[in-house]
């Protein structure tokens, strides 16, 4: 049995999972397994899978119908047979010394999860590669129970930035496999973050290096139509309030004020992402009336901390239905945002390899 299991989850990732894989492969800690969970994809992926499973004994490939992203995690978690489990997107890659380094720092801190920074990278890699900054990264650092709850829970309430991705990450598989009921409630938006924000509060150790090991390849730009995101945003909002109501009595009202902001700043992004789609002007707007007429959109512009933080206008035209005012503001947001959109494009274009 190896120390440490590598899932890649790929699907339609072409040219760039050669990076992905030869990355991992190159490890300066050899003692680990690379499993290929491929998510039904349509282009080349398999085939180069099965390429490098030709070339290591160390590779298992799996090829499976098209299910998303969570089923597809899962399964590498089912089939793993180390007891720690590291998670690479098919389109990222790792630094030499990653596994070496995370496995070491478990192993000494008898960690749960031990968490690496990452660089997120544009175009080819060396166009722009910049290090995520983090009050989290600003030194090496081991978090217990206590101080899990308090500062690495909360942070998801707040949107601070602690990373909620499930990569750049060690974690014990055992906590893996016993974590993951608030799953089925979101589509795709936020699985990584409501996996973790479950794990954490199991965890007991969590060791944080500030070190950037993983190279992430940042789309930089939203700008495209997300129909489910409006659904998971409020999925989530109402998970993170019963996370609340459980475990932290003595700041509720604390801690809703930041679950509130959460949740109207998203609806701005939402109102945004509407102009993304092929949908009609009277399509989008019957969809800003039910997002105006929602529960918890409702809820939260009564928040006290809401109503000292958003424009009046905003909050009002929520509380009032006014339709027009919140398509004028997603259809703003749309236009400033298009300069940004089409340098976007042309780098993603360039991220080939």
């Amino acid at each position: 049995m190896s120390k440490v299991s590598v899932i890649v989850p790929v699907y339609n990732a072409g040219k760039k999972l050669n990076k992905c894989i030869k990355s991992i492969l190159n490890q300066t800690f050899a003692d680990f397994e690379l499993l290929l969970i491929n998510d039904g994809s349509t282009d080349a992926s398999l085939k180069i899978c099965n390429k490098y499973k030709l070339i290591d004994q160390r590779i298992t490939v799996i090829n499976k119908k098209n299910e998303g992203s969570i089923p597809t995690r899962k399964k590498g978690v089912e089939l793993a047979n180390s007891e720690y489990i590291m998670f690479v997107d098919a389109d990222d890659w790792i630094a030499a010394e990653t596994l070496e380094i995370l496995y070491n720092k478990t192993i000494q801190n008898q960690t749960n999860i031990t968490v690496c920074n990452m660089y997120k990278v544009f175009g080819k890699g060396h166009l722009i590669k910049k290090e995520v900054q983090s009050r989290y990264f600003t030194e090496d650092k081991l978090y217990l129970e206590k101080e899990i709850k308090s500062e690495l829970v909360t942070a998801y309430f707040w949107g601070h930035p602690f990373p909620s991705s499930l990569c750049a990450k060690l974690y014990k598989k055992e906590l893996l496999l016993t974590s993951g009921k608030y799953l089925n409630r979101i589509n795709f938006m936020g699985d990584d973050l409501f996996y973790n924000l479950e794990m954490l509060l199991k965890a007991k150790r969590v060791k944080i290096i500030n070190k950037p090991l993983y190279f992430y390849r940042q789309d930089g730009f939203t700008s495209r139509y997300m129909k489910t995101l409006f659904n998971d945003a409020v999925n989530g909002y109402k998970i993170q309030k019963e996370v609340i109501d459980e475990y932290y009595k003595d700041t509720l009202q604390q801690q809703y004020n930041g679950i509130s902001l959460m949740l109207l700043n998203t609806l701005k992004t939402c109102l945004y992402n509407l102009f993304c789609s092929d949908l009609s002007v009277d399509e989008i707007k019957e969809i800003i009336r039910n997002y105006t007429l929602n529960e918890s959109v409702k809820e939260c512009i009564y928040n006290e901390k809401s109503k000292t933080y958003f424009p009046k206008e905003y909050l009002k035209a929520i509380e009032q239905n006014n339709v027009e005012y919140l398509f004028q503001l997603g259809k703003e947001m749309y236009k400033k945002r298009i300069p940004r959109k089409i340098v976007s494009d042309i780098i993603t274009k360039l991220a080939i390899v």
